[in-house]
Order: C-alpha cells, then structure tokens, then sequence
C-alpha cells in the first residue's frame, strides 16, 4: 500500500514533464509562423533565416548630375530580398557615372539614379525641350500666374480675356490645356542627364533649391510649333493670358467652352 501510494507522485511529475515538452513544441510552431507571415514569404523568408547579400550604397549624401567617384561609394551586406531591382554589386561599373537624382547617405545606387553622360551647362534649357516642342515666354504677373505660386515643371491650362471691343463682349477662351512649364522668370528646369533605359519621355527636374517668383515678369512654357504660333499673335493682339495650375499627375483635357458676360448681365436680378 505504501509503495502504490509512493509511486503516485512519480507519474504525475512525468506527465507533467510530457505536457512541457508538448506546449513548447505548439509555441515554437506559432512563433514559427508568425514569423513566416510577418515577412510575407519568398525573400522575407531570407531575411528571417539571416541570408545576405551586397548592394552599392551613396556612402554620403551627392547631388544631382555629380560625377561619381570611389570615395563617393561603398558596398554594404544587406539582407536578401531588401535589395532594390538592378542594384549595383560592384563599384566598378558606378565610378565615373553621373547621378540623375540626388543620392541621400546609404541610398542604394540603381542604374535608374545613374546617367549616361554629365550635363555641363545645366542652365541650358533647351536640353529640357522635348524632341518637336518649342520653348516660348509669356507674360505673367503674380495674379495672372496662379497667384505667384508657379514653379518649373508645374503643368497648367492657359486662359485668353479677351476686353471688349466695338460691339463684342469680353470673353476667355480657354487656349491651351496641360502644358509644361520651362521655367519663371530666370528660375529653369535643369536637364537630366540621360540614362539610356528608355527614359525618352523625361524633359527635365526642378532644382531642389528652386523657389517660387511671385515678382516674375515671364514664364517660359513647352509646346508645339503652332501653339507657339497661337501664343505670339494672342500675345501681340493684347489678350489677357492667366496660366490655371493643374493637380500632379492631371493631364486629361477637359471639354472647355468659351465664356462671356453677355448672358450673365442679360439675367433679370433677383
């Protein structure tokens, strides 16, 4: 009897033990995939599991259209699946490259940041005109010009007013829609500098020093051969030309018919 008695303690100490091991077994499963859904799979999966590997990286901060020296660079260990697509593992094919966009300190260098060739007059902007497009100034005062708020590479709608003449009534007529800006005043868009990877659609950046000219008396815009042709006679004839800015990323034309005072003033007043 005291031996039965005896034993009863035992057992229960090596269920005990099993249940442990049983529950740290469960615990180390969900941990497990925790992390596995954490990291999304694929090359998080890497990252959890600590394989790396090599990424050229800005070992300081470099402007735009610098030419890129050794001192300039660095390689780094970086985990697997946190490397941007195309980045550089070697400086080799990076030194002597300009830089198209500013590099920030351990930015990775991709050649979508990298040039093919240095501009050397970045004042030059008639790098920036697009193939078939023509740079053409017009007159602007702070209010005409979306109250002074204008900056190189801004895209707006230009509008004519036209006074009244003999027995015409003023009117505006919206002359243009989703044109580029060049530059205001002597503050221009810079050039990129070209990186050969099918970026033939770029026209230019705006310095990031670039500040707005509200005492700007010109604004230089890109259009076409006959636009230019329009904008010189509307000018010469003596048209009021107001630029209306548009959204970023808004380039749709909208349907915009001409309007006169004529049929407001013809409305009885309440």
């Amino acid at each position: 009897m005291a031996q039965a008695i005896a034993a009863a303690p035992q057992g229960r100490n090596r269920t005990m033990v099993l249940a442990a091991f049983f529950f740290a077994a469960i615990a180390a499963v969900l941990v497990y995939a925790a992390l596995q859904s954490q990291g999304g799979g694929g090359g998080s999966a890497s990252v959890v599991s600590g394989e790396m590997t090599v990424a050229v990286v800005a070992a300081r901060s470099v402007p735009a259209n610098t030419i890129l020296t050794a001192d300039m660079l660095e390689v780094r260990q970086v985990p697997l699946g946190s490397q941007l697509d195309g980045v550089f593992a070697s400086t080799a094919g990076v030194v002597g490259l300009p830089t198209r966009y500013p590099l920030e300190a351990g930015e990775q260098v991709t050649p979508q940041k990298v040039g093919l060739s240095r501009i050397d007059d970045e004042n030059d902007v008639a790098l920036v005109l697009p193939a078939g497009m023509r740079g053409i100034g017009v007159e602007v005062r702070e209010v005409t010009g979306a109250g002074g708020l204008l900056l190189p590479g801004h895209f707006v709608d230009i509008i004519a007013v036209f006074a009244e003449r003999n027995d015409e009534p003023a009117r505006s007529i919206m002359l243009l829609q989703d044109v580029e800006i060049l530059a205001v005043g002597q503050e221009a868009q810079l050039p990129f500098p070209a990186s050969g990877e099918g970026d033939a659609g770029l026209t230019g950046r705006r310095a990031d020093d670039a500040e707005r000219q509200p005492n700007a008396s010109s604004t230089t815009l890109a259009v076409t051969p006959r636009d230019a042709q329009l904008l010189a006679l509307v000018q010469q004839s003596g048209a009021a030309i107001w630029f209306s800015l548009r959204p970023v990323g808004d380039h749709e034309i909208a349907p915009v018919e001409e309007t006169s005072l004529e049929p407001l003033l013809a409305q009885p007043l309440p």
